[in-house]
């Protein structure tokens, strides 16, 4: 069994009254991720390419695609780039493989990402169950951060932890191991929309899920309640969907551009997104 807790719910009701613990400033706020198959573990998308097995083929490979990005993206810019952390986000929101894992600090929003991203079969029944999950990332850094002089809270890309512990350019062996929550830069309307937030990667290769169950092992010990798994059973997925569309919790709203109006509309009239 994993270190961190696992709660199942059955309805709506069931998952607020788990998420409900009220969003009260930096060192008490909760971050959401919803997943749409439960069995996904908290990992970037750079980590999912089969020939990364070391920390070194991590950051070879992550060099590589800022340059390409970094010399491809010129005529598509409005504003010139002004360094590696813009470049970062700008290709985490086309859907670059980067070292952030997406957050939000809205559960509904996390919720309809678990819904909507969640595999019907060719009958239309959800085939898996979906599934958020909670992190406190002031609990997360500062175990991370232990012994050092951290003050609570997510961080910004432009303090010393992060740009010294993280940076994009750096050797590998100065970055630091495990992740940390951090702030996005909202260089999107999307990122503001979603209330986004991030977990920044170092050169660790493994996922949140599994750094969380080592407690104990390296040094690594989170206090209790920092992570939480919260499981949304394949039967109940689409009343909750149809609750949280109900409830203003719609696509155009998480998506706010003509991309987002289309599936919305695509949902309303039937047809699959």
């Amino acid at each position: 069994m994993p270190n961190y807790v696992i709660e199942t719910v059955d309805s709506f009701q069931g998952y607020f009254s788990l998420v409900d613990k009220g969003q009260n400033g930096d060192i008490s706020s909760l971050w959401f991720r919803g997943q749409g198959n439960s069995d996904y573990k908290l990992t970037p998308s750079i980590h999912r390419h089969s020939a990364i097995k070391t920390s070194e083929e991590l950051f070879s490979m992550e060099r590589r695609l800022l340059t390409r990005y970094r010399e491809r993206s010129v005529p598509y810019l409005k504003n010139k780039l002004n360094d590696n952390w813009e470049l970062l986000f700008l290709m985490q929101h086309f859907g670059m493989p980067t070292r952030l894992l997406d957050w939000t600090e809205n559960p509904l929003i996390a919720l309809f990402f678990a819904l909507s991203s969640a595999r019907k079969n060719e009958n239309g029944e959800y085939v898996n169950d979906a599934a958020v999950w909670v992190m406190s990332p002031s609990k997360w850094n500062e175990t991370i951060f232990k012994g050092q002089t951290y003050k609570g809270g997510a961080m910004s890309p432009s303090d010393n932890f992060v740009s010294n512990g993280y940076a994009l350019d750096a050797d590998v062996r100065l970055v630091n191991e495990l992740p940390v929550a951090i702030l996005g830069i909202h260089n999107s309307p999307r990122i503001v929309a979603q209330r986004g937030s991030f977990c920044l990667f170092g050169k660790s290769l493994d996922s949140m899920d599994e750094i969380y169950d080592r407690t104990g092992v390296d040094k690594v010990a989170f206090p209790e309640n920092t992570l939480l798994k919260i499981v949304v059973p394949a039967g109940i997925i689409s009343n909750l969907l149809d609750r949280l569309v109900w409830m203003g919790i719609t696509d155009a709203v998480i998506y706010p551009d003509l991309e987002g109006l289309a599936k919305e509309t695509k949902r309303q009239f039937g047809y699959g997104v």
